[in-house]
């Protein structure tokens, strides 16, 4: 019996397998992203809380062992708050420059990443949030985010490079962040040289950003933890509390 042949397909049922192997890619790339923006996410809130913790710790070590109470729920929640607000910042002042520096990059980078998405799709699905509107030039060019990141973090990363010794390295890593981020936002539209902000190919910009947010998470905690009890300016400080409990002790 012969065998019968296949029909050739409809331009309908080309089109119409055309547009589901496009919505199983999206759909593949989407769990993608999602994965990817998890992991990112999970190793910078690891970051954030070790080093919250670990400058909270320091900050309340020369109140301890100098005799003040710090009990932070007695006196009210004012009370509270300034005393807290205090620990912190006794805290960040002598812990390491070069992991707050990481940190302080890391968390404007997030921050800078996640408003600038919300505001260009407000201004995407409403035209503008008040004056927030599309830039444009007088000559109707539309001016994208990544030039003016560009130009904050070259002229942050060159004020650090030009200020010695790293005393404003903490405080330049903020405006650093931000630059990055206005600049990886429109990454996939430098490499494609056209505007697919919200494309499938703009979605590359998405996951450059959860890439490179991941692994400076990574990174900057690694960095903590190797550095945990080697000589500096934590480790003075931790060396310094014992030494005095270890007079409290001998005085009783």
């Amino acid at each position: 019996m012969a065998r019968e042949e296949a029909k050739p397909l409809s331009r309908r049922d080309t089109s119409a397998l055309a547009a589901l192997k496009r919505r199983r890619i999206e759909k593949r790339m989407l769990w993608r992203t999602r994965t990817l923006g998890a992991v990112s996410v999970t190793t910078v809130v690891v970051l954030i809380g070790a080093s919250a913790v670990r400058i909270y710790r320091l900050g309340k070590l020369p109140f301890t062992h100098g005799g003040e109470d710090l009990d932070v729920t007695e006196g009210g929640p004012i009370k509270a708050t300034v005393r807290s607000v205090k620990i912190i910042r006794e805290g960040y002042r002598v812990s390491s420059t070069r992991e707050n520096v990481l940190v302080n990059m890391v968390t404007s980078f997030i921050v800078t990443f996640a408003i600038t998405r919300a505001i260009t799709h407000t201004i995407r699905v409403r035209g503008g949030i008040g004056p927030i509107k599309n830039m444009q030039t007088a000559g109707g060019r539309h001016i994208h985010h990544f030039i003016p990141g560009a130009i904050i973090s070259l002229a942050a990363g060159g004020t650090a490079i030009a200020f010695r010794p790293e005393g404003p390295d903490r405080y330049l890593a903020i405006p650093f962040g931000v630059g990055i981020a206005l600049v990886l936002d429109e990454a996939a539209l430098l490499l494609e040289l056209e505007d697919v902000y919200w494309s499938e190919e703009g979605a590359l910009s998405v996951r450059l950003a959860f890439t490179i947010m991941g692994l400076l998470g990574a990174i900057a905690y690694a960095i903590q933890v190797r550095r945990a009890g080697k000589p500096g300016t934590e480790y003075d400080w931790n060396q310094a509390a014992k030494a005095w409990e270890d007079l409290q002790l001998l005085g009783r």
